[in-house]
């Protein structure tokens, strides 16, 4: 892979104008989706669906079928076609015939079923968002659920592709090497390279390997997470989040420095990162930092994004199996504050034992270890296998809607089928000949937001979600966190930073050389989750999920797992979403009397302490309509089976028939003795990432308010359904 001149963009106003560039082949991947719809596809989907081929094909499987969850890290998902859609939609003036499949596929796990179709598989998709270190988390949220026992194979990696927002963003940000050439750890390096790829691996528990006769390649040994509170783009100086992930990781895998070989640094080439890196490895391996080799081959493919730690991760296994060190290229003095052997020139060595670096905005940290099989003793059984595990349970809600801020605010407007006013959204940019009408969350009253500086800058989705946390705690007896001890963060979305995206990617259309750098690290998908974060002093696992509305429950079997596996203590799980002109337009090609909304709903969750059980069904993945329809029937026929006596129902009927059809044929099957049942999205909206949250949050206000058991649908897409009960403990 070469740096070459960027020609998927325009890059004429920008100081960088090279990345390192995948030539796609030129045969068509994408066999079962119609030819019409191939320009639909995104480049990086593309080089994911070879490296899934590649890593099946290496483990002699001939498709998906027998493998229980695909996780998959992204940073920018299908940005492209969101691209094609906000260009679309600002140079028309009436509707666009094809907008309606922009909307569709710029989702990341559409991308991703896209894949799954091609394999006719049929289960759950996890789509992680943390900036940089979205593949290593991907791998190492795989490991968790294979130890844990809720899974015995699971295909995980990461992905991006090159986007012009992206591109455009980093440069603004003067983080691209003007030169266009990487230097890590150089004493002259003046910035990044942007690359593009994918890379994703096959992990299988000991006894799942061993029923197939397949030959393990390496043990996936060792993984930890952590987050730098410190700036949402800038590192600490000390890199004490990195510090905390290198001594998790090797804990994990049962070693120590002295025996790490080879390192894979995430190693950018930026000023701040290298000399951070450098300073946490001279900190956690101290005098054994001069003897492990290191090199970050950045330097030779760029900084592949949400794909970097899932690459390098594999470049670690090619590294142990072919006994090689990569070199770091590019370098001509060494920057003082190296402190390790760093690997210049490519060299033969041993390597029994690599770990590989993965940090990115919004301060995620994550490391992995991986271990030759010589040197792995035999894999533990789980903490508590997934047949045994203790239930969760909600100790607190929170919500903002349409309705108000708090759950007080949605369950009244809810239970009394408020009618909420609608409005066509001033901010649309150009003009329209028709209404987008969205219903928005009114102003904030003064105690809802705390005083804290990041809030000042941060955009509405952060603020819905700080809010909703806050009031999670607040009523679980924890006011602003204060004695909820090792507290983990897992944030929801479906669109996330609109406001900020919208706005910024526009300035990078009709003025690029002028585009805000201070916006542009709000349109991250992990900001949100990064700012309640730092206000709470969250400094352990926290994590962004991207998907449909229904996402909000792989959060929480998410947060069932870090419980488990004693990571936290307790687990906030929200879902949040903001409005803009933008999102009512997309709304509205789905129906045009189905309205936009926005809001976040939260839950505090916990194994240990007294609160609502929440049991959440497996999931059920959808690939046509006719199956969504069945599944949403056996999904009903399953919380009925859960259901002792009457409950309450609550639905996901947006109250727009011909989008209801599915989700009413499965309640209509269902005879058990109701007490009420109530929609929430036919008076709030279709506020999408924050549409099941809320869902959960009102449901278990009823369920406390009324001392009776709740019955749930999360209907999402075509992706994904849930249903969930919700019982006093």
């Amino acid at each position: 892979m070469n740096f070459t001149p960027v020609t998927a963009f325009d890059v004429s106003q920008r100081i960088a104008k090279t990345a390192a560039q995948v030539t796609l082949p030129d045969e068509r991947l994408f066999l079962k989706m119609p030819r019409r719809r191939d320009h639909l596809i995104d480049r990086g989907t593309k080089m994911l669906l070879l490296a899934i081929r590649e890593a099946l094909a290496m483990a002699k499987l001939p498709g998906l079928q027998g493998i229980d969850a695909i996780i998959i890290g992204t940073s920018a998902g299908a940005m492209s076609v969101g691209q094609d859609y906000f260009r679309t939609a600002i140079s028309s003036s009436s509707r666009v015939p094809g907008q309606l499949s922009r909307v569709e596929y710029y989702q990341p796990q559409k991308q991703v079923a896209a894949i799954a179709a091609e394999y006719d598989w049929h289960g759950p998709i996890i789509i992680v968002s943390n900036a940089c270190a979205s593949g290593a988390n991907a791998i190492g949220d795989a490991m968790a659920m294979i130890q844990t026992g809720k899974a015995r194979r699971v295909l995980a990696g990461g992905y991006d592709a090159l986007a012009e927002l992206v591109f455009a963003g980093f440069d603004t940000l003067r983080a691209l090497a003007p030169s266009g050439i990487p230097r890590p750890f150089d004493a002259a390096r003046d910035g990044l390279a942007l690359g593009e790829g994918a890379a994703v691996m096959l992990l299988e528990s000991e006894a799942a390997a061993a029923e197939r006769g397949a030959e393990a390649l390496c043990e996936a040994a060792g993984y930890a997470t952590a987050t730098d509170l410190h700036h949402l783009t800038q590192p600490d100086p000390e890199g004490k989040a990195a510090i905390r992930t290198m001594a998790g990781a090797c804990a994990m895998a049962k070693v120590n420095a002295s025996q790490i070989d080879y390192i894979n640094s995430h190693g950018t080439g930026t000023p701040y990162n290298d000399v951070a890196e450098a300073s946490a490895i001279q900190t956690w391996a101290g005098s054994d930092a001069a003897r492990i080799a290191l090199s970050s081959t950045k330097s030779a493919m760029g900084h592949l994004l949400g794909g970097a730690g899932s690459v390098e991760a594999v470049i670690c296994l090619m590294a142990m199996r072919g006994q090689w060190l990569p070199a770091s290229l590019n370098v001509r003095e060494a920057d003082s504050a190296v402190c390790f052997d760093l690997v210049r020139e490519w060299r033969e060595a041993r390597v029994k034992v690599a770990l590989t670096n993965s940090f990115g905005f919004g301060g995620t940290n994550a490391t992995l270890v991986l271990k030759e099989l010589s040197e792995a003793p035999a894999s533990p059984s789980p903490k508590h296998p997934a047949t045994e595990a203790p239930s969760l349970l909600i100790l607190g809600t929170g919500a903002v809607s349409p309705a108000g801020w708090g759950t007080a605010a949605l369950v009244n407007a809810v239970t009394e089928k408020t009618e909420l006013p609608a409005t066509d959204d001033p901010r649309t940019v150009g003009s329209r000949d028709w209404e987008c009408l969205s219903l928005s969350v009114p102003a904030a009253p003064p105690e809802a937001l705390p005083k804290f500086a990041r809030l000042r800058r941060a955009s509405p989705v952060t603020k819905f979600a700080m809010a909703a946390a806050l009031e999670a705690l607040e009523k679980a007896g924890f006011p602003n966190g204060q004695g909820v001890g090792r507290l983990g963060i897992i944030q929801c979305m479906f669109n996330g930073c609109v406001q900020f995206s919208g706005r910024f990617y526009h300035e990078v259309i009709e003025t690029p050389a002028l585009a805000s750098p201070l916006i542009f690290p709000e349109t991250v998908y992990n900001a949100p989750a990064s700012h309640v974060a730092a206000f709470l002093g969250v400094d352990g696992p926290v994590t962004t999920l991207v998907g449909e509305s229904s996402a909000i429950i792989e959060g929480v079997f998410m947060a069932h797992t870090w419980l488990v596996q004693g990571l936290v203590d307790r687990v906030l799980v929200i879902g949040s979403e903001e409005g803009d002109w933008v999102a009512s337009e997309a709304v509205s090609y789905y129906h045009p009397d189905l309205k936009a909304s926005e809001g976040a709903g939260a839950l505090l969750l916990s194994l240990g302490d007294v609160g609502l059980k929440l049991t959440p069904t497996p999931a059920r993945a959808f690939l046509s309509e006719a199956e969504r329809a069945a599944g949403l029937r056996d999904i009903v026929q399953n919380l009925a089976m859960q259901t002792e006596g009457q409950f309450v129902r609550v639905s996901g009927l947006s109250g727009v028939n011909i989008l209801d059809e599915s989700e009413s044929a499965a309640w209509s099957t269902a005879c058990e003795p109701v007490v009420t049942t109530i929609h929430p999205r036919s008076v709030l909206g279709e506020s999408m990432g924050a549409g099941s949250a809320i869902q959960l949050a009102l449901a278990a206000e009823v369920a406390r308010q009324e001392d009776c058991s709740v019955q749930v649908i999360l209907p999402g897409s075509l992706c994904a359904a849930y249903g969930s009960v919700i019982s006093p403990a």
